[in-house]
């Protein structure tokens, strides 16, 4: 799974404008909870079944577009969104989720128009700002990606997407928001995750490590590196980010095969070890690779990198 670097919008705005035919508290009350627990088929069907006597309620077709993305049904979620944008134009929430939706489609300059719009909408929206921001880091890192291919030793381009990298190397998440009001201050809580779930965290985060190498996205290769990454030969952070960016942009092409993970946790770490075979060009070569994990900011990256 590639790495998102957008947010999608809470319920805001959209409540000040229910009618009479607003859904009662309790039914409120109950898809938020079904929400929070992650029961969107649950949440779904009480949408579905409260839609039909409140057609022109913007909050709960907003609902449902949150539950459809949350299922996996993103053209259903553009679709409802777009819906809202149309018949509710003042409203800034659905543009910015459409923007996200687009985006995690790789459409970053259809995200950007409508970003815009989201913000001359409402010019004090926050959400709608950074995500603007993300889309244009997302389309400069694309932008110097492509100046490496022409020049795999352009140290201008070398060194602003590693300044990129540096600036923006967080995940957030944004299947499981929690709707609350924008104008709520909401406090972070350290979720407590099961061995299972960390296990498939930890295998996503190799799994994205390896998409990105055999890729040569430097920005998100790079990213799945902590900042207190144990660099190689007493390198700096920059040196080693040249000479991995330099190394991989070169290749033609990277085909990367991983076998045989076995993880172990060590406190706050999770230690991976698998077998490596690497080919590019003529070079086929297998190797024994240990991977230490970390977590930081709800994500696992990569502490320290070990081969033999």
């Amino acid at each position: 799974m590639k790495k998102k670097l957008y947010t999608l919008a809470l319920v805001g705005s959209l409540i000040i404008l229910s009618s009479a035919k607003i859904l009662a508290e309790s039914n409120i009350n109950e898809i938020k909870l079904l929400l929070k627990k992650g029961s969107y088929n649950a949440a779904e069907t009480l949408v579905n079944n409260q839609i039909q006597d409140n057609l022109n309620n913007p909050e709960l077709l907003f609902y449902r577009g949150i539950i459809e993305n949350n299922l996996g049904e993103n053209n259903k979620a553009i679709d409802t969104f777009r819906e809202l944008t149309e018949r509710f134009p003042e409203l800034p929430e659905p543009f910015n989720n459409l923007a996200v939706l687009y985006a995690e489609k790789g459409q970053f300059r259809l995200a950007k128009e409508i970003l815009e719009q989201a913000i001359k909408t409402n010019p004090s929206y926050l959400t709608a700002h950074i995500n603007l921001g993300d889309i244009y880091t997302k389309m400069a890192s694309e932008a110097y990606n492509k100046a490496l291919e022409i020049d795999k030793t352009n140290n201008v381009a070398i060194t602003k997407l590693s300044m990129i990298t540096q600036l923006f190397n967080y995940q957030p998440n944004t299947k499981n928001t929690s709707i609350k009001l924008l104008n709520t201050q909401t406090k972070t809580k350290d979720i407590k995750l099961s061995k299972e779930q960390i296990e498939k965290k930890v295998l996503d985060a190799i799994d994205n490590w390896k998409t990105a190498w055999e890729e040569k996205n430097m920005a998100n290769y790079l990213g799945a590196y902590s900042l207190n990454f144990n660099y190689p030969n007493e390198m700096s952070k920059l040196q080693w980010e040249k000479y991995r960016t330099s190394r991989i942009i070169s290749k033609k092409t990277i085909n990367i095969l991983i076998a045989s993970i076995k993880l172990k946790f060590k406190k706050e770490k999770v230690i991976a070890t698998f077998t490596q075979n690497y080919k590019s060009g003529k070079l086929n070569q297998t190797s024994n690779k240990t991977l230490i994990f970390s977590r930081e900011k709800d994500q696992w990256v990569i502490l320290e990198e070990i081969s033999k």
